[in-house]
């Protein structure tokens, strides 16, 4: 049973890249899994709900590859990555069809709506999230488990470390570094570099606070 999980069974713009998914790639979107009970079973927009990460070395076992499609936080969408990583799942790609992926680099776990732009010589991480209409500009890499909201903009050269979350129409200027786990708040504009862990909104965006920076990889 060769194909594609999904993980997190949440919104139906998901639904409808996986038809977009199948019918581009061939590969089946064999259904959802998620954490919550009520969403384990029945159906989700037409796919299947296979259970939650118990059903991992199962369907694991019968060739399936897993992409973790939540995005409310950084932290949550590693660690359920890694879970899926540890109960024995292999990670694939979700990118819509229309995504040009010339010239660039993408990590296992890519999860990528329609209307993203992925300019030449980006690099992605593993388990990297971008969302419709944010433009990741040449020669930008971000690191594992980064969420790019709708509308973000990084300019070119701009380095993403692991766990950063780019907020809706949020702007990162040229040739800036984001530290891990980072959180750039929805319309801030981003003008000098930024440390791990800070909390940064406005324009210019200024530190209003520090989360937690989690230490375990993808790649233990």
């Amino acid at each position: 049973m060769s194909g594609l999980v999904l993980f997190g069974a949440n919104n139906p713009e998901v639904a409808r890249l996986a038809r977009a998914w199948q019918a581009a790639s061939g590969e089946p979107v064999l259904g959802f899994l998620d954490n919550d009970p009520a969403k384990q079973q029945g159906s989700f927009h037409g796919f299947a709900l296979l259970g939650g990460l118990n059903a991992v070395p199962a369907l694991a076992a019968q060739g399936a590859r897993f992409v973790n499609v939540i995005t409310r936080d950084c932290a949550t969408r590693h660690t359920v990555t890694r879970q899926i990583l540890q109960a024995g799942g292999t990670l694939g790609q979700f990118i819509h069809p229309e995504v040009n992926q010339l010239e660039v680099a993408l990590g296992l776990g890519s999860y990528i709506q329609q209307g993203a732009l992925l300019q030449s010589a980006v690099q992605l991480g593993c388990n990297v999230s971008v969302s419709a209409g944010a433009i990741v500009n040449h020669e930008t890499s971000l690191g594992d488990s980064c969420f790019v909201a709708p509308g973000a903009n990084l300019c070119g050269k701009v380095t993403v470390a692991e766990g950063v979350f780019l907020g809706a129409s949020c702007v990162v200027l040229p040739r800036l570094s984001i530290g891990a786990w980072a959180v750039i708040g929805a319309g801030a504009v981003v003008t000098s570099d930024v440390a791990s862990g800070q909390v940064m909104v406005g324009n210019p965006a200024r530190c209003i606070g520090q989360r937690p920076c989690l230490e375990e990889s993808l790649h233990d």
